[in-house]
């Protein structure tokens, strides 16, 4: 594949993936590659997260995740993910894939909101 069919390709999985989450985020927009080697992931106006986009043939998924997790450090943000476009399908019918360390927080936070004892965090979780 030439790098304008993946730059199409993967401009594509960016406007799925955009279509997926507005419905919940309606901001939500490309970042458009503006940040160069800075990164700051593919979608803004997710608050709290980094959101790398990926619409490959063959998913290398820890080094998808690892880039995703340098650009959440980058940002600033407190969590990272990477929406994975599977062959012929549509974006919401994809994967969303992120680190074990970041899933397992996620789900004590979600475990401790169902419980009545999550609080509003202004920090990063790791600090």
């Amino acid at each position: 594949m030439n790098g304008r069919a993946s730059k199409s390709k993967g401009y594509r999985g960016e406007i799925e993936a955009v279509e997926v989450l507005s419905p919940v985020y309606p901001k939500a927009k490309r970042f458009g590659g503006i940040n160069g080697a800075n990164d700051l992931g593919d979608i803004d106006e997710i608050p709290y997260w980094v959101i790398q986009v990926k619409n490959v043939a063959v998913a290398q998924l820890g080094r998808f995740v690892a880039d995703a997790e340098e650009q959440r450090k980058r940002a600033g943000a407190r969590w990272s993910a990477v929406m994975l476009k599977l062959k012929g399908k549509h974006m919401r019918y994809g994967v969303f894939v992120m680190s074990n360390e970041q899933g397992i927080r996620i789900m004590k936070r979600l475990e401790e909101c169902e419980n009545g004892t999550c609080h509003s965090q202004d920090r990063n979780p790791e600090d």
